[in-house]
C-alpha cells in the first residue's frame, strides 16, 4: 500500500494557520485611553500631557488644583473624566472578540480624588469596575462619579457599590453616602464633559427624592375638632 505524505511546505503552512487561528481565538486586544480635553495641569506618569496623548494600562494620569482631564476609551468606556486633585490608572483595558459577543473589561484604580465616567451598554460577560481606597463599584450602562472618601453619585443606570463588606445598589438620581452608609438623593452636579452635562445644570433638577425606610410611629389618639374638655 502506498502512503501519501505531506510536503514540508504544506506542513509549514498548516502550522502557521493553526498559530494564527489560535491567536485570534484566545488573544484579547488591549485598549487605550486618549486625552480629548485638558484644563490646567495634567500629567501622565508625572510628565506634562497634551490633548491627543494616549494613556496606556499601567500608566497613571493625575490632575492638579482646578485641573481636569477628559478621556475617550472607545469600547472600554467611552468617557472618563478625571477631576481636580486626582490620580487614576487603568489596571485593565481589553477587548475579547473571539466569541459571539465582544467581552469588554475595564478596571480603573482611583488612587486619590474623584473620577467620573459614562459607560455604554456592553455584553453580559463584560465588566467595568472602579476600585477606590474605601469602595469598589461595578458599573453597568451608567453615568457615575466616585470620590476617594467613598461617595458614589449616579445620574443614569445603576452601580453596585461595595463598602465595608456590604453591597448597595445605587441607581439614577441616587448616591451612596459613606458617612451614613446608605443610599440617598443625589446632590452632586454632573461634571463638565459628561454626555448629558448640558442637560444637568443644577444638582436639584429632576432628581427623585429618596425617602428613608423607617418604622411607622405609634398611632396618635383620634380627637374630634371643636370638642371641649
Amino acid at each position: 500500500m502506498k502512503m501519501i505524505g505531506i510536503s514540508p511546505r504544506f506542513a509549514s503552512l498548516l502550522a502557521v494557520s493553526a498559530i494564527l487561528a489560535g491567536s485570534s481565538l484566545y488573544a484579547a486586544e488591549t485598549g487605550k485611553a486618549e486625552l480629548t480635553g485638558i484644563k490646567g495641569s495634567v500629567k501622565v506618569d508625572e510628565q506634562p500631557a497634551a490633548v491627543g496623548d494616549s494613556v496606556k494600562p499601567g500608566q497613571s494620569i493625575s490632575t492638579g488644583a482646578g485641573a481636569q482631564a477628559n478621556l475617550y476609551l472607545g469600547d472600554n468606556g467611552p468617557t472618563v473624566v478625571v477631576l481636580p486633585d486626582s490620580s487614576i490608572s487603568f489596571d485593565e483595558l481589553t477587548l475579547d472578540k473571539s466569541g459571539a459577543e465582544t467581552v469588554v473589561t475595564t478596571k480603573i484604580n482611583l488612587k486619590v480624588g474623584t473620577v467620573a465616567g459614562y459607560v455604554k451598554k456592553t455584553s453580559s460577560q463584560s465588566s467595568y469596575i472602579v476600585k477606590g481606597p474605601t469602595v469598589s463599584a461595578v458599573i453597568r450602562t451608567s453615568e457615575y462619579q466616585i470620590t476617594d472618601n467613598g461617595t458614589v453619585a449616579v445620574w443614569s443606570g445603576c452601580v453596585t457599590v461595595s463598602y465595608r463588606g456590604v453591597s448597595y445598589e445605587v441607581c439614577g438620581g441616587q448616591m451612596f453616602d459613606p458617612a451614613a452608609a446608605s443610599v440617598v438623593a443625589n446632590t452632586v452636579v454632573l461634571p463638565v464633559g459628561m454626555p448629558s452635562g448640558t442637560l444637568q445644570q443644577s444638582a436639584n433638577v429632576k432628581l427623585p427624592a429618596i425617602v428613608p425606610t423607617r418604622p411607622n410611629p405609634p398611632a396618635s389618639p383620634t380627637t374630634t375638632s371643636g370638642g371641649g374638655n
